[in-house]
């Protein structure tokens, strides 16, 4: 179990009770304070020391959106994610700089994700860095802006890069996934994860039955219907408007 201390901020109290629940799989339930109004979450960012703070977005006596800016100017550097019942929101955050964004209820699967980026945080490294990538014989340092795709073939895993190389690595798409989804990649499939930057186009597959994304100009990559959603919600909070 986590030591933070975590803010919930959520005039529902029926969603709270379940987004409580769902956080407390992460951090002890004392360890959580929960308050319902934006005024209420003043007082006690006043009052005491947070790790995280979960904002609702639609709240009666101020939006969200208004109490994120009161966090970036005045308690700046506390992390924070944005809370909604309305995936339609996500459009408007990209004028924020949330930790993450969640839609209610929250699925426990998704917000571990949310704490394993919470927990990198300290150790993040700015995007034009480079990446060590353990291959079978050594260790390659990639520039993330470099790679078009990372996909899972015939049991290997491979990084296709832009000036054609292809490096296999010893790692897993599940662990590439949680060092590359703060470079902007997304896992689209099972056995792909993408740069959001590198997409070009979303479209029906052939078939109408799922969807593929277009890497560049000439890469189409396969997209789950069960991930379309979020996708288009990822691009959205990038500034993405889907007409």
């Amino acid at each position: 179990m986590s030591k933070e201390r975590i803010l919930l901020i959520d005039d529902q109290p029926s969603a709270a009770e379940a987004s409580l629940l769902a956080l407390s799989h992460f951090v002890p339930r004392e360890q959580i304070l929960y308050v319902s109004s934006a005024a209420k979450a003043m007082d006690a960012l006043n009052t005491r020391t947070f790790s995280l703070a979960f904002l609702d977005i639609d709240m009666p006596d101020t939006s969200g959106f208004s109490l994120a800016g009161y966090l970036e100017e005045h308690h700046k550097g506390l992390p924070y994610v944005f809370l909604t019942g309305y995936a339609d929101f996500a459009a408007k955050t990209y004028d924020y700089e949330p930790l993450d964004f969640l839609t209610k209820p929250i699925d426990i699967v998704r917000l571990q994700k949310t704490f394993d980026r919470f927990h990198r945080q300290p150790k993040n490294l700015p995007a034009m860095e480079k990446v060590a990538v353990h291959t079978k014989q050594d260790y390659i340092f990639i520039d993330p802006r470099d790679i078009l795709y990372i996909s899972r073939e015939k049991r290997k895993n491979l990084i296709f890069c832009r000036n054609g190389l292809v490096h296999p690595v010893v790692s897993s798409l599940d662990e590439l996934e949680l060092v590359f989804e703060d470079y902007g990649f997304f896992r689209c499939h099972q056995s792909y994860l993408i740069p959001l930057e590198g997409i070009t186009a979303l479209r029906a597959s052939s078939f109408g039955q799922t969807y593929e994304a277009v890497i560049g100009e000439t890469h189409v990559i396969p997209v789950s219907r069960s991930r379309f959603a979020r996708l288009r919600e990822e691009l959205s909070r990038r500034g993405i408007r889907f007409l």
